[in-house]
């Protein structure tokens, strides 16, 4: 389990990356076991806890369907949808960042960002 310390680095991080792009309307930080640790949204209301569940199972999901074609990891799975999209990647081996938006245009702007917020993540745990 991650420590008080380590859960408030991804807060304050998750804080900037939705101050940063504000196309990003909530993002969530789970353990790879379906665990919340951390969770930030803007103005909307999303139920984000059943979410952090489901971000760290599909992520399993792309992990075992990458291993079995022997293509390397699961780097990140996109859920486009008709009213958005969610982007779930890994942050390390033991932690998952689920980013969504509802603007069906900022599907690069949502990568680029969450892909950088992933990478600090790692940085700074």
């Amino acid at each position: 389990m991650l420590s008080g310390e380590a859960i408030a680095k991804l807060e304050s991080r998750l804080a900037q990356l939705l101050h940063d792009c504000d196309t990003i309307e909530a993002a969530v930080v789970s353990t790879l076991d379906g665990h919340m640790c951390t969770m930030r949204q803007q103005a909307q209301q999303y139920s984000l806890e059943r979410l952090a569940t489901m971000g760290s199972t599909l992520m399993s999901l792309g992990d075992t369907i990458t291993a079995e074609l022997n293509m390397g990891l699961c780097d990140n799975i996109i859920s486009e949808n008709q009213n958005g999209i969610v982007a779930f990647m890994h942050i390390n081996n033991d932690l998952v960042l689920v980013t969504l938006t509802t603007q069906k245009n900022a599907l690069g702007m949502l990568l680029s960002h969450s892909r950088r917020c992933a990478k600090e993540m790692a940085e700074l745990l």
